[in-house]
């Protein structure tokens, strides 16, 4: 019976050093990667809402200055760095981002 019950207990020994070491690895990799990539997806999202609240304010014919100059405020207010109002351009009644 003692026999037994050693086995069982010996069995039952959960992870090891090696096994711990491998799963801090992977959670440090995958939290690098939402840190790195979390800025860009928030700023991106930040021009896209920009840009949707300019097309709906401007109901009438879109004037290149006017979204321009909306598009900086908004840039402004949001923070974005990565492009500016001459980035924009209209097209066809829609506004269009070049970067």
């Amino acid at each position: 019976m003692q026999l037994s019950q050693y086995r069982q207990s010996h069995a039952q020994r959960g992870m090891s050093f090696w096994g711990t070491i491998v799963v801090l690895a992977a959670l440090i990799f995958i939290g690098t990667f939402v840190l790195k990539s979390l800025p860009a997806y928030l700023e991106y999202n930040s021009i896209r809402t920009a840009i949707r609240s300019i097309a709906k304010s401007n109901s009438g014919e879109l004037n290149k200055k006017e979204v321009t100059d909306a598009f900086n405020r908004q840039a402004s207010i949001d923070n974005i760095d990565s492009i500016s109002g001459r980035d924009l351009r209209i097209e066809g009644g829609a506004i269009v981002v070049e970067y």
